[in-house]
């Protein structure tokens, strides 16, 4: 359904996007993950026309993006990152706009069955200046709806929501997506990649590190657990006494809001800890914060490119 084959976008020698290559299957919810500057939204801009590439190709359902923009935008729809939406109209007029741009037969029944699938068909006629964050995302969901595209693209969609309108929100999606909707996102939300997409493509600075599956790529980690451990400082006499300690796969250290903290990749978790714990005292530093899990996207994340995602 979507090809994307060497994409580049360079902006003098800022290299946006940086020669990523995947594909988006039929029916999927597809993510691109990473922090902001990653390349995502530039990535999102050139599959839906509004960016052209330095270099590369993108077909959607057989169509070039370059060669063939207004065709695929009529196989596409759009919720962008920011708003662009009139505060002096209701919702319903508002979508009436994107309606009459796209030449929408039956705008009315249009417009209320878009209205009605994100839930906001008893407000449609109210003044969007009435409306609350999670209203809005859901009214640009509907204006991108109004065509019956086959695929939806969504960049950063729970931005700046609250968590009960973010759970709204991923609701929406999923629901879209089971009525054979193809979607694509942007998110630095790892819990939200995890939650909505069967596929991730994490990306940083412009290129893809790692594509697969959530689970596959939490399974692809270092190993089976990570131990997180928040000090006062870290030195390097630390960590190699840490890392000659038996189980232990990987050690990070990342800078914290208040400490710095050591990502210990390491097997049986639960066992080891006090190991470490033990190693760590003799150095007389103060351990402020202990956490054993599973691994994460963003542990991932941080494997793959030794940078939180946030």
């Amino acid at each position: 359904m979507i090809e994307v084959q060497n994409l580049h976008k360079r902006y003098d020698n800022i290299h946006a996007v940086d020669n990523i290559s995947f594909n988006v299957k039929d029916g999927e919810i597809f993510g691109l993950l990473g922090p902001n500057g990653a390349g995502k939204t530039t990535t999102i801009g050139m599959l839906t026309t509004e960016i052209r590439p330095t270099d590369g190709d993108v077909n959607i359902n057989g169509l070039n993006v370059v060669k063939n923009p207004l065709g695929v935008k009529m196989k596409i729809g759009v919720v962008p990152q920011h708003r662009s939406l009139d505060k002096k109209l209701s919702g319903r007029e508002n979508i009436s706009i994107m309606a009459r741009a796209y030449g929408v037969k039956n705008r009315k029944k249009q417009i209320d069955d878009v209205l009605r699938m994100v839930g906001l068909h008893d407000r449609g006629d109210d003044n969007i200046k009435e409306y609350s964050g999670g209203m809005l995302q859901r009214l640009l969901i509907a204006r991108a709806l109004i065509h019956e595209p086959d695929i939806i693209f969504l960049d950063e969609p729970t931005m700046g929501l609250d968590p009960h309108a973010r759970r709204s929100i991923w609701q929406k999606i999923i629901e879209l997506n089971e009525r054979g909707k193809t979607m694509v996102l942007t998110t630095h939300y790892m819990e939200e990649a995890d939650a909505l997409c069967d596929r991730v493509a994490i990306m940083n600075e412009g290129k893809i590190v790692g594509l697969d599956s959530p689970e596959n790529l939490k399974k692809k980690g270092p190993a089976e657990n990570v131990i997180k451990i928040g000090l006062d400082d870290v030195h390097p006499e630390l960590i190699e006494k840490l890392n000659k300690i038996t189980g232990v796969k990987k050690i990070q250290t990342v800078e914290g809001a208040r400490t710095m903290e050591l990502h210990i990749y390491a097997e049986k978790g639960e066992e080891l800890s006090p190991i470490l714990i033990d190693e760590i005292k003799t150095t007389g530093l103060t351990i402020h914060s202990l956490d054993i899990r599973k691994p994460t996207l963003e542990d991932v994340f941080i494997s793959l490119t030794g940078e939180k995602l946030g």
